[in-house]
């Protein structure tokens, strides 16, 4: 499997490479999921395309953000940059931008990135269509779904370690609600890392584990993955090669070298082991914890000692006492020196390794060239030179070689000369051919050497292929939606009477148990909502009850609904569709501008879809429940369910776009009574509300 490796900056694209990456995925100064990241400009874009497929390495390029209309046009710019640069593939969740980044660059390998929620077969049928060549699968995607998904054709990409979001992919809205910072655009304000009040206890409630797979190697290859990627472009440079390494060449103490660089909560293994969804959060720290040193036995002021274990320059430590962090320490002359007061038998983890921070500093990933120096009096000096893929070059001095008049140069002062390899990384394996008494000055030795690498490195990087896309972009084919007016949805016909009826054009349907709801009652036009997930055996119940002959029509959340029925699909929210578009849509939680579409005009937006039990283990519960952040907002949690269970966390307040009424409404009214929904309806609600984007902008 191909390993692709984080690249945040241009030390943490040596670092990847150092530690054995076969691909690394970077971003530019805009558009890619991680604005917070040194990125790359153009010079520097242009360097790192050029020293990693010094190596063979392949360079993916994020353009993951959604993009607005305004920014379409640079969007397509930065893509061009990426290309003409030399970029491998580039890295899209926008479907707007996809379709014209297709247009204008059609040979463009385009990955589908996480962002876009690929989780099963369905929606990978669609990327086809899409032009895609490789999905990046969400975290949340079941085995039997990756199985599934490799039928279909297209390559796959699974994460394997780093930060897990504990929102499925490319649906979290909470940042965005809250500060206008979107996830989606890369500026995500890491509010799940906060801590919340949930069933009496305040604790770290949405703050996932760190993702580790590392024993499940053999096992994503056997279900057919291409590629294994390691999150991290805003980690540090020791955790880009150390994890990198840990991947491509299997040490002993794996699981002791991951978490010297990072580990949060002890890892765990996503969704891809029984009972996973009970083992996702970490709720006492939302932090590094390390790796245990052991327990502390002396404590002399702020000076802790840990039984025969010795610091080495510059570790870092934090010091935590039964589950919860006390406090941190770090490394002063040979002691561990602490910022709070421990106990003897607390924890000391170690978070930061010295010892590791001064190896990446010294590790070099050479290439490997073969050199056969001839040297013939009277001839220029000639070097034959074998590169890695085993084409020869031949380059020849432009002076002549010398008859020897006194001692004349030897083989071991070419081996010596030509090992000098200066700034090129290659490691020469050297022949020489001396033909007679020869001699040349060590400068002018040292001329030709240095012009042998130059023009050896050159015909690396010429001779490296860009495999370019033949996938035509063929986009979506299914029955749109073509309903004018106002959308309520709901999640039960008993929430409904005539009086509501009669203000509405249709109704959605979004039921917490796909199995098992009732629209007897209903005589408008039903529309069924899709769930944004549908896992595993999920897909035969979501069948069954679009199959209904009471629904007329689905609201779509993900891509996976595109091939799944005849019947009209409106596209709902979850397609995070900020601008102009072609299709039938509900305009985006997250938008700061009408665009045409359905205005989502009232709802309490579900800022997060989770994939995991918040209970951490089945307690037969209502399907109902809430958070409480630390200003005493509350959130509900609305379970649904098909075969498995997922939860969605609810916004404190409505997003009410009184001031935007337009004759095409959307009134998502799931969890509203029949009073709240008529005031809703009418444009009287009078409770606390946000306008989300449209005041502030989105960011």
């Amino acid at each position: 499997m191909q390993i692709v490796a984080p690249a945040g900056s241009k030390s943490g694209l040596i670092a990847s490479i150092n530690g054995g990456a076969d691909a690394v995925y970077l971003g530019l100064s805009d558009f890619g999921a991680r604005a917070k990241a040194e990125n790359f400009d153009e010079q520097s874009l242009y360097d790192a395309i050029q020293f990693a497929h010094m190596y063979g390495v392949k360079v993916f390029v994020t353009l993951n953000t959604l993009i607005k209309d305004s920014e379409m046009s640079r969007a397509i710019e930065y893509a061009k940059l990426a290309y003409n640069a030399g970029a491998d593939a580039a890295i899209v969740q926008d479907i707007r931008f996809i379709k014209n980044l297709k247009q204008a660059l059609p040979d463009f390998t385009l990955h589908a990135s996480t962002q876009m929620g690929i989780h099963n077969a369905d929606g990978a049928k669609v990327l086809r269509n899409l032009g895609i060549a490789r999905a990046v699968l969400a975290r949340e995607t079941l085995q039997q779904d990756i199985a599934e998904i490799k039928k279909v054709g297209i390559e796959i990409e699974f994460f394997v370690q780093g930060a897990l979001c504990v929102c499925f992919s490319g649906n979290c809205y909470f940042s965005s609600l809250a500060s206008s910072y979107s996830g989606n655009r890369g500026k995500c304000m890491q509010l799940c890392r906060k801590p919340y009040l949930f069933n009496g206890e305040r604790g770290y409630f949405l703050s996932a584990k760190d993702l580790c797979l590392y024993e499940k190697l053999d096992y994503l290859s056997n279900l057919g993955v291409d590629a294994i990627k390691i999150e991290g472009r805003m980690r540090s440079d020791e955790y880009a090669y150390a994890a990198t390494d840990v991947y491509k060449n299997k040490p002993k103490d794996a699981e002791y070298t991951l978490k010297s660089v990072f580990n949060r909560g002890n890892y765990c293994d996503g969704y891809l082991s029984e009972n996973a969804q009970f083992n996702v959060i970490e709720s006492k720290i939302q932090g590094n914890i390390g790796v245990n040193i052991g327990k502390i036995h002396a404590v002399n002021g702020n000076i802790v000692a840990v039984n025969g274990y010795i610091p080495h320059k510059n570790d870092g430590f934090k010091v935590i006492r039964n589950g919860t962090e006390v406090c941190g320490a770090v490394e002063s002359g040979g002691k561990i020196v602490t910022s709070g007061v421990c106990k003897p038998n607390d924890d000391l983890h170690r978070t930061f390794s010295g010892a590791l921070t001064e190896k990446v500093k010294s590790v070099k990933r050479y290439i490997d060239i073969f050199v056969k120096v001839i040297l013939k009096s009277g001839d220029k000096p000639t070097a034959i030179v074998t590169l890695p893929n085993q084409t020869e070059i031949t380059v020849c001095a432009d002076f002549v070689v010398e008859s020897a008049k006194t001692r004349g140069i030897t083989a071991d002062d070419i081996v010596r000369v030509f090992n000098k390899t200066s700034d090129y990384l290659f490691k020469p394996n050297i022949d020489v051919d001396i033909i007679g008494d020869v001699f040349i000055p060590i400068s002018q030795l040292n001329e030709f050497r240095r012009n042998v690498y130059k023009t050896a490195k050159q015909a690396i990087i010429d001779g490296y292929t860009i495999k370019r896309s033949k996938l035509p972009y063929i986009g979506f084919h299914y029955n749109m939606f073509d309903g004018n007016g106002t959308i309520l949805m709901v999640e039960s016909e008993n929430q409904l009477d005539d009086d509501i009826l009669q203000k509405v054009d249709y109704i959605v349907l979004n039921p917490p148990d796909y199995t098992d709801f009732s629209v007897s009652k209903i005589d408008k036009p039903i529309l069924l909502n899709l769930p944004i997930t549908m896992r595993g055996a999920d897909r035969d119940i979501i069948l069954n009850a679009i199959n209904r002959p009471e629904i007329y029509g689905v609201v779509s959340n993900n891509i996976y609904s595109i091939g799944l029925t005849d019947k009209p699909i409106l596209l709902g929210i979850g397609h995070n569709i900020i601008g102009q578009c072609e299709y039938s849509h509900v305009t985006s939680v997250e938008a700061d501008s009408i665009d045409g579409g359905f205005i989502y005009a009232y709802g309490k937006a579900p800022v997060m879809t989770l994939c995991h039990c918040p209970y951490g283990k089945c307690i037969n519960c209502s399907g109902r429940d809430e958070l409480k952040d630390e200003s005493g907002r509350t959130f509900i949690l609305r379970r649904y369910k098909a075969v498995h269970c997922y939860w969605q966390l609810l916004n404190c307040v409505p997003n009410y776009q009184n001031k935007l009424k337009s004759h095409n409404m959307f009134f998502d009214c799931t969890t509203s009574s029949r009073e709240e929904i008529l005031c809703a309806l009418n444009f009287n609600y009078n409770g606390d509300f946000t306008r989300g984007n449209m005041n502030k902008g989105l960011k």
